[in-house]
């Protein structure tokens, strides 16, 4: 790519872009998640985050993300970060659940502890059969299990929403 950038003129363009392409990196990939690099312009990295308050939360931690990106790349001559807030597109809702099959019926009935009283009993495998087969949906409309906590999600990624949000290192 470089000798490219050279015939065509654009590696000092390409040069001045690096901090893009290390911003992930410098940051990690909690922080880096939040605010995804747009370019560089002067001395001024512009960031893309969901919200305002994303930004706010960012603006308040500004000086220790510029000294991890000049860490990581200490030809960086970023001084400033400009968040926009641009609001990525909602998780489309997860199909509604088919009704439940014999099989959930007969593995929720399993799952669920016998010596509970039975209107406590017959509710939660109600509960147990119906959230069998609304997984069973998420998977089949391409969704996948998170590797933390095993359920079936939609969202991007391998991990559900909220393992995503939770530090440490996954079980199992």
């Amino acid at each position: 790519m470089l000798p490219l950038a050279r015939r065509g003129g654009w590696e000092a363009t390409l040069y001045r872009q690096l901090p893009v392409l290390a911003w992930p990196e410098a940051v990690g990939e909690k922080l880096a998640s939040l605010a995804k690099p747009l370019y560089v312009e002067g001395r001024t990295l512009h960031l893309q985050v969901a919200n305002h308050v994303v930004a706010t939360e960012l603006r308040l931690v500004e000086q220790k993300l510029l000294e991890r990106l000049s860490q990581a790349l200490p030809s960086s001559r970023i001084r400033r970060l400009r968040f926009h807030v641009r609001p990525e597109p909602p998780t489309p809702p997860p199909p509604s659940p088919p009704t439940p099959e014999e099989e959930d019926w007969q593995a929720a009935e399993q799952a669920v502890p016998n010596d509970l009283p039975e209107t406590l009993w017959a509710r939660l495998v109600r509960l147990a059969a119906w959230a069998r087969a609304r997984e069973r949906a998420i998977l089949a409309a391409g969704g996948r299990r998170c590797p933390r906590c095993g359920i079936a999600h939609l969202g991007e990624g391998e991990l559900c929403s909220l393992c995503a949000l939770v530090e440490g290192e996954p079980e199992g």
